[in-house]
């Protein structure tokens, strides 16, 4: 990820998420509901993104955050930096869509969904694309896994 991105996707990610980023994203510890996945651009892959690494690579755009509630909901936070003002449409993959990302003129955007904890498996992924979903322009993030 270049440095520019990293501090965009860093300030947003303390706004919007009001989370703290270590500098060794993808190495830092996971709480027992609480996982950090990249968000890394991919045309496609399979419903659980087996082949999405979690590391920080050039195709590295994005950063999401999953908390699992005791009140039986899972909340994901996402901050990423993607084409500019565009609407993305971000999906708990192979199940449904969570809702809409919109990004502003330097191509950042925020979001913040939740869906019942019930309604996947342990494991699972997201993805998001635009209307119309042009490759080169589709995200898939890094497995989820509790």
């Amino acid at each position: 990820m270049s440095a520019r991105k990293s501090a965009i996707l860093t300030t947003i990610f303390f706004a919007a998420a009001a989370t703290q980023l270590a500098p060794d994203f993808a190495a830092r510890a996971q709480s027992a509901d609480k996982r950090q996945v990249y968000l890394v651009r991919l045309d496609q892959s399979d419903c659980t993104n087996s082949n999405v690494p979690n590391k920080d690579t050039p195709s590295v755009d994005g950063l999401v955050t999953v908390t699992r509630g005791g009140d039986g909901n899972t909340t994901v936070k996402i901050a990423m930096t993607a084409s500019s003002n565009t609407t993305y449409h971000f999906y708990l993959k192979c199940v449904r869509q969570l809702g809409d990302i919109t990004t502003g003129d330097e191509g950042v955007g925020t979001a913040s969904f939740a869906f019942p904890t019930n309604s996947s498996g342990a494991t699972y992924a997201f993805d998001m694309y635009p209307e119309g979903a042009p490759p080169g322009n589709k995200f898939q993030s890094a497995t989820v896994s509790f």
